[in-house]
């Protein structure tokens, strides 16, 4: 079986695999393919944006809810600014979650087995509406604080012309591990409450 179809099977399944051999130039084709069958398979619902370059988000991976499923067993949290693109213009923004997760069973691996697993692409919650000056927010999560921050980006250049859907634009606080049944909250000048699952 292709690499890339192993992780599409563990995609699917929700369920992580070892790590399997990877060489550095083979990430970009193995992530290539990896990101057709999911944009196949569920189409196309957006972008992440990270350090480590840009993911494929697919439809069913974004959610309004207020209540998010996690799929795999190693979840982290990321507080960001979620851009609504339409020909790679940005047309809305967004107080968001983005909850990524590796196919693999763990999250220390080098950087191009995380190239190759579409960025760890797993949920992005999209909150309210926030228009810019964005301001600061605080992280809690069962009540606890976890810390604070503020984007420092301006989401018009982050975004690329091909771009569509949602796009997720990098993280401003986290990431932080997070698991089932921990309840989310971020408050700022808007403010976000969810229920992990």
């Amino acid at each position: 079986m292709k690499k890339a179809e192993l992780l599409f099977d563990a995609y699917k399944s929700r369920k992580e695999i070892e790590p399997f051999p990877l060489a550095e130039d083979e990430a970009k084709k193995v992530k290539d393919e990896f990101v057709e069958m999911l944009i196949n398979s569920e189409g196309l619902g957006g972008y992440k944006l990270s350090a480590f370059g840009e993911g494929v988000l697919t439809k069913p991976m974004i959610t309004r809810e207020n209540i998010v499923e996690l799929w795999f067993r190693n979840h982290k949290l990321e507080v960001e600014i979620v851009a609504l693109v339409k020909n790679g213009e940005v047309k809305r923004t967004f107080l968001g979650l983005e909850i990524p997760a590796p196919r693999f069973t763990t999250w220390d691996l080098p950087q191009h087995y995380i190239i190759a697993d579409d960025i760890f692409a797993a949920r992005l919650h999209v909150g309210p509406e926030i228009d810019p000056p964005f301001g600061s927010f605080k992280l809690y999560i069962n009540d606890r604080f976890i810390g604070d921050g503020e984007p420092k980006y301006k989401p018009e250049e982050k975004v690329r012309e091909y771009m569509e859907g949602y796009v997720s634009l990098g993280v401003f606080i986290g990431p932080i591990s997070v698991k089932r049944r921990d309840k989310i909250r971020v408050e700022g000048k808007k403010s976000i409450s969810v229920s992990l699952i």
